[in-house]
C-alpha cells in the first residue's frame, strides 16, 4: 500500500540513504547539477520547511502492511517564493517506482497543499531534458514553458483557487 504522510524527524536519519539510492540520472534530474550527497545545508533547509505546517510531504511504501517497514519512494516539498500567492514546488522519485505513478501522486499533493495553504499558483523548474515530469505536469493542466534565461530549464505553472 502506498500513502501520503508529513515528513518526520526520524525521516532525516534515512535523507542520505535514500539520496544514494537514487541514479545519478535521478539526483541531476532534481537538483540540476551533478550532486554526490546531500549537504548539511540541504539538510537544515529541508528541516526548516518540516517545521512549517504543510510545507514537506513524504511517501512511503508499506510491504505487506506489517509496521516499520516503510520504505521510502520519494518526497514533495513547496516553498513560498517572494511573489506573493506564489510557491515552488520539487519531486524526487527512487527510480524503482518512476514510470509508475508516484509523481503523479505527489504533483497532485502539492497542489491540494498548495491550495490548503492559501496559494493561487505553484510553479516548478523542471530540466528541459526530464519529458516524463514535463509531461506529469501538463496531465496536471500546469503549462510548461522555457526559462526565457536558461533554455535547458522549463517552468511549469498552474493557477490554483484556494478552498
Amino acid at each position: 500500500m502506498i500513502y501520503l504522510r508529513a515528513l518526520r524527524e526520524a525521516d532525516f536519519e534515512y535523507a542520505q540513504t535514500y539520496f544514494q539510492g537514487l541514479s545519478a540520472r535521478s539526483r541531476y534530474l532534481r537538483f540540476m547539477m551533478p550532486t554526490r550527497s546531500l549537504s548539511q545545508s540541504t539538510l537544515d533547509e529541508l528541516r526548516k520547511a518540516m517545521t512549517t505546517k504543510g510545507y514537506a510531504v513524504s511517501v512511503a511504501f508499506v510491504e505487506h502492511g506489517s509496521p516499520g517497514s516503510e520504505e521510502r519512494l520519494g518526497g514533495a516539498r513547496i516553498v513560498p517564493t517572494r511573489r506573493r500567492g506564489t510557491c515552488e514546488f520539487a519531486i524526487s522519485v527512487v527510480d524503482a517506482w518512476q514510470g509508475r505513478g508516484a509523481g503523479t501522486v505527489l504533483l497532485k499533493e502539492v497542489i491540494h497543499l498548495a491550495r490548503a495553504l492559501g496559494y493561487h499558483r505553484v510553479e516548478g523548474r523542471v530540466l528541459s531534458i526530464n519529458t516524463p515530469m514535463l509531461a506529469v505536469a501538463r496531465r496536471l493542466r500546469f503549462s510548461v514553458r522555457l526559462d526565457p534565461t536558461d533554455p535547458g530549464v522549463s517552468i511549469a505553472t498552474r493557477v490554483i483557487y484556494p478552498k
